[in-house]
């Protein structure tokens, strides 16, 4: 695996796989991961989660879905901000014009275990290791986190991946990590 230090590397030169490092604007250091070439750049996603923990929503509802969710707001507003001037100009939106978004189930598991969402995507190369889905809370302070995934599983529940790398839920309201995706 290439470990790259900075976001300087030309996108055509990184492999799935391939890691890369940087500082967010609050200081808290952060690595993400290759995990999907696409035809108009690579997708990332963190390798560990945000220091700081976020609820779905702030009541305990999954109406509208991740896309009317808090914490999509909170993604592409307070946590897009963090990102250092000259990553954040080089992303690529997704297709829904989101600059960072969270992984899916199928992304993660290459299925839908707990939800039925019908969304057409493969499993990210990395994550067939279970070890790649397993994420610490912040820059690896040695806690293991539970991270959301953006699938309704019912009327108060969200699809997590749990702290041993397996799919779980968690109540919509509660607090999970956060671990962004994003394509360059």
């Amino acid at each position: 695996m290439k470990v790259y230090r900075n976001v300087e590397v030309e996108t055509e030169e990184i492999q799935v796989g391939d890691v890369i490092r940087f500082s967010l604007k609050n200081g808290e250091n952060a690595e993400a991961m290759a995990v999907e070439k696409q035809a108009d750049g690579m997708v990332f996603c963190f390798v560990d989660c945000l220091e700081k923990e976020y609820p779905m929503n702030k009541r305990n509802t999954t109406e509208g879905g991740y896309e009317k969710s808090y914490l999509r707001k909170v993604l592409n507003s307070e946590i897009l901000d963090l990102f250092p001037d000259d990553l954040r100009e080089k992303m690529i939106p997704f297709a829904n014009g989101d600059l960072l978004k969270i992984p899916s189930e199928k992304e993660m598991f290459g299925e839908n275990v707990y939800s039925d969402d019908p969304e057409d995507c493969d499993q990210w190369e990395p994550m067939k290791d279970r070890r790649n889905r397993i994420a610490y809370q912040g820059s690896r302070t040695g806690v293991l986190e539970w991270t959301w995934l953006r699938d309704v599983v019912n009327a108060s529940s969200f699809a997590v991946v749990a702290a041993t790398g397996f799919s779980s839920s968690n109540f919509a309201s509660g607090s999970s990590g956060v671990r962004p995706a994003f394509k360059i």
